[in-house]
């Protein structure tokens, strides 16, 4: 399946399953895998967009969506994508809603995660989409532009209840990364923003002490390199302990992460970027992303991409055999769940044109109202109701997208193994955050630019490679308008 969260890699996690009698799945994953790593969701997202771009006119949503099974009784279709256990863990949040709206039913209606939102393309185009759906930041640019979400803020100016409740708690970080022109598409159901990693173990015996504030301006490249030297261990030349692994994507890390904690920022308007604005000559990212490769190629202290083939970084470090790694939430449960490993998270690392406070990405997933239901104001007591502190404190192992949630018991309690699990929602207080690029033509540009990230990662280029990919990028992005 494609990812909720940018979910679990699949070996990170075992999903027994219960779908449950009121859950429509689609055609079942002839593989047998029920997840996918964030990187894998990444490529499936661009298909997705390049199945959106290729399907019928959207002028057939007039006869879609729900349906009244009596003059008391609406029926909601909803589109989920996900493991077992989450799909479970919706269908007890919705029955839990359905209790208290007897006049309303929810239909979860699954899709096939190895064809990443296909079915619900195939639903849009045949004019008989879903009433609801989840929707990703990297996917929902695509059918903003297309028209087939419901402006949110048009229901939101009219609920006094839900503005002081809860709108008032969201981090603007995400409300702005899912508002498209103007209106907001996607209700945040999780945060998927990013951070470092560490063992603890590790560190203590190495004397080495962590920084615990994103504001801890010491906590620099020259710092981490020094602790990196120190975390490495080797033996007859050869390294049996990195210091640190890509636990997620290099690219994105390097461009998305480890950049904004050196000033940098891919876009600047990184929600429908428009033609000429991607940046990465600027030199607050080249700068970064040659760090990061050189932490591989130069200072040998993170696992090369070959050391990455029989086991993922984040098994290294569930195993022990890495210290560190920039990754999001959604590993939380993998790690925690993993014999003998004792860890907590920090900031990133600040670089020398940073300022005086450490940046990250942020990224997430949310709910939907398609434009064309026949019943949006039921569309929007079950989306309200999926977005607010009830259901959001039900799904305690996502990082919560209400500060509300956030800070509390509830929250510190479900992450208990890490001393300073507020640091996830620190930097979304803060601000101080920078969005994935949202754009139609993610689908296409991501080829390139994945390629010539992995590239520099691997040492075949170095960063004067982005002069051209900027003007590819540029050019991928005016053909989408």
């Amino acid at each position: 399946m494609t990812i909720q969260r940018p979910l679990n890699e699949e070996a990170a996690f075992s999903t027994p399953a219960d779908t449950t009698t009121s859950i429509q799945p689609a055609a079942p994953d002839q593989s047998g895998k029920h997840v996918t790593s964030r990187r894998q969701f990444f490529g499936n997202a661009a298909k997705a967009g390049l199945a959106l771009a290729g399907a019928t006119s959207l002028g057939a949503l007039a006869s879609a969506c729900g349906t009244s099974t009596s003059s008391s009784k609406v029926t909601l279709v909803w589109y989920r994508e996900g493991n077992p256990d989450e799909i479970k863990m919706a269908k007890t949040i919705t029955d839990k809603f359905m209790s208290e709206n007897p006049d309303i039913k929810i239909v979860i209606q699954t899709g096939n995660g190895a064809n990443h939102l296909q079915k619900f393309n195939t639903e849009l185009a045949g004019g008989s989409p879903p009433d609801l759906t989840m929707m990703w930041e990297l996917d929902y640019g695509s059918y903003a532009k297309k028209g087939v979400f419901a402006d949110l803020n048009t229901f939101i100016k009219n609920d006094s209840e839900f503005q002081d409740k809860v709108f008032s708690q969201e981090y603007k970080p995400m409300i702005d990364m899912f508002t498209w022109d103007g209106k907001l598409c996607v209700l945040p159901e999780q945060v998927t923003n990013t951070v470092l990693f560490y063992n603890k173990d590790h560190m203590k015996a190495a004397g080495l002490t962590m920084p615990t504030s994103w504001d801890d301006a010491s906590w620099t490249w020259d710092k981490f390199l020094d602790y990196a030297k120190k975390l490495t261990q080797t033996s007859g030349g050869r390294t049996t302990r990195y210091a640190y692994s890509e636990m997620w994507w290099y690219g994105l890390t390097a461009c998305s992460v480890v950049a904004a904690a050196n000033g940098g920022n891919w876009f600047t308007q990184p929600v429908n970027p428009p033609s000429g604005s991607s940046n990465l000559t600027d030199p607050n990212i080249s700068q970064a992303v040659q760090w990061y490769a050189d932490l591989t190629n130069k200072y040998n202290v993170a696992a090369p991409s070959k050391a990455l083939t029989s086991q993922a970084g984040f098994q290294l470090f569930m195993n022990g055999q890495t210290s560190m790694g920039i990754v999001g939430h959604w590993f939380y449960g993998a790690f925690a769940g993993a014999s003998g490993l004792n860890f907590d998270i920090a900031p990133v690392p600040i670089g020398p044109n940073g300022g005086s406070f450490s940046r990250t990405n942020s990224g997430g997933t949310g709910i939907s109202i398609v434009a064309k239901t026949k019943h949006p104001e039921e569309a929007w007591r079950f989306a309200k109701y999926w977005g607010g502190p009830e259901a959001c404190a039900m799904r305690n192992q996502w990082l919560p997208p209400l500060q509300s949630v956030g800070y509390s018991s509830s929250y510190a309690q479900s992450n208990s193994a890490m001393a300073h699990a507020d640091l996830f929602l620190d930097v979304l207080k803060s601000g101080h955050t920078h969005s994935l690029p949202i754009s139609p033509a993610w689908a296409t540009f991501s080829v390139p630019w994945n390629t010539v990230t992995t590239d520099i990662w691997d040492g075949k280029k170095n960063v004067s490679a982005f002069t051209a990919l900027d003007q590819t990028i540029n050019q991928d992005i005016q053909q989408y308008g």
